[in-house]
């Protein structure tokens, strides 16, 4: 019997390690900069950046944080392959005038060298957000369309 609980116990903390394990991965969540943090980030790193336009109190723009900006791949993707720039909309007119970005929310994407590559806007789901990230990452704009890109995936 004492085998038995033991076997139990064991079984139950492995469950608990992967549910948790998402969660984890999603504590540091992603490295949001503001727009000026981001330009200077990305000379240094040179990596494709997302400019992200949102409200506050914008019902889609919690949509996105709330089903999106909280899984593990997203932010890990983000972390990993771009820099992430978040403008509130109210306080930066200077980058909403810049890219044009009225909307919320508004994605920009900006290729290494600072040049817009790719643009969209609204909720997405989890998945056509990893597939506009693998799109942007992988430099697909220059030979086709989003949906040509997503048909492929």
């Amino acid at each position: 019997m004492p085998r038995l609980s033991v076997l139990v116990g064991l079984v139950l903390l492995a469950v608990m390690a992967w549910a948790l394990a998402p969660a984890k991965a999603a504590a540091g969540g992603i490295h949001w900069l503001n727009y000026q943090a981001a330009v200077a980030a990305q000379k240094n790193q040179g990596k494709p950046m997302l400019v992200y336009f949102h409200l506050p109190y914008c019902y889609r723009c919690k949509e996105m944080k709330w089903k999106v900006y909280s899984q593990a791949a997203v932010i890990s993707e983000l972390n990993r392959d771009f820099i992430a720039a978040k403008v509130n909309a109210d306080k930066d007119k200077a980058t909403v005038k810049l890219y044009d970005a009225e909307y919320t929310p508004t994605y920009v994407f900006l290729n290494k060298d600072g040049k817009q590559v790719f643009r969209t806007k609204g909720v997405m789901s989890v998945e056509r957000f990893l597939g506009v990230l693998d799109y942007v990452k992988t430099r697909a704009y220059t030979n086709r369309s989003l949906e040509q890109f997503m048909e492929g995936r």
